[in-house]
């Protein structure tokens, strides 16, 4: 077991005003059967009154409106977590055995599993361990060649991504060998920004594998949110009206 501080924060400038802005964070790391949150505060700017819910998936879900003309968007948390990775969440939901938006193999990526599945035998952890140092061998981490919007199938034709990417391509071979995976987001110790990694089901629980650094995951790691694919798991989505064209993102995350 281990004792993290962690904070992260995110700040969102739009290049003119907008208003009506309805969001969603998934930001407050959950308590989990391996992660307890000892304590954890959220601040958001322009301050704004919200409400805290739970989502299908288990992450917290904090929802805002705010009306008036603003051009930023800002928050943040700060806290305090203990993490046993030995510890092991075993609650199974039965789409994460079918492959979802980002996930979905085009026939290169199939083909491409076909060439392995015969060598992928023995448990689960065999298989996904396998897979990892496959994909570790083909595909470069490189920054600035994929997007958020970026599937599996793309970032496997370019044979190269970040962590997202590798987290996807696992997840979709995962999910053609029959094994049901699910999608990490969180923080650990890499760059200053949020990572993802994945979770496959052993038979009675889940195992966490981040294949961007094809290692096991053990309690250096805090889980943020989790679901099928990146979707599920985005740290912000919101609507809003007004004439701005973009926004730019600032994210800064610490773990200690």
């Amino acid at each position: 077991m281990k004792t993290l501080n962690f904070s992260f924060s995110t700040k969102l400038t739009f290049d003119d005003y907008v208003h009506d802005h309805s969001f969603a964070l998934r930001i407050i790391p959950p308590d989990t059967e391996s992660q307890k949150i000892i304590s954890c505060s959220l601040n958001i700017s322009p301050s704004v009154i919200t409400k805290q819910t739970v989502d299908a998936f288990g992450n917290n879900v904090t929802a805002g409106y705010i009306h008036r003309d603003h051009r930023f968007l800002d928050f943040d948390i700060k806290g305090t977590a203990e993490v046993d990775s030995s510890k092991h969440n075993i609650f199974l939901m039965p789409c994460y055995l079918y492959q979802s938006e980002y996930t979905v193999p085009d026939e290169e990526l199939k083909g491409f599993y076909s060439e392995l599945k015969d060598n992928c035998t023995g448990k689960p952890a065999d298989r996904a361990v396998y897979l990892s140092d496959i994909l570790s061998d083909l595909i470069e981490y490189k920054k600035g060649v994929t997007t958020t919007a970026t599937t599996a199938a793309e970032a496997f034709a370019m044979r190269a991504g970040v962590c997202q990417d590798f987290s996807h391509i696992l997840i979709s071979l995962l999910r053609m060998d029959g094994i049901p995976a699910r999608y990490i987001a969180g923080l650990a110790f890499c760059d200053g920004e949020t990572h993802s990694w994945v979770e496959y089901w052993t038979g009675d629980h889940w195992e966490g594998i981040d294949p961007a650094n094809n290692c096991p995951v053990n309690d250096d790691y805090l889980v943020i949110s989790m679901g099928r694919d990146f979707r599920d798991c985005a740290i912000d989505r919101g609507v809003m009206f007004g004439r701005y064209t973009q926004q730019l993102q600032l994210v800064r995350s610490v773990l200690t």
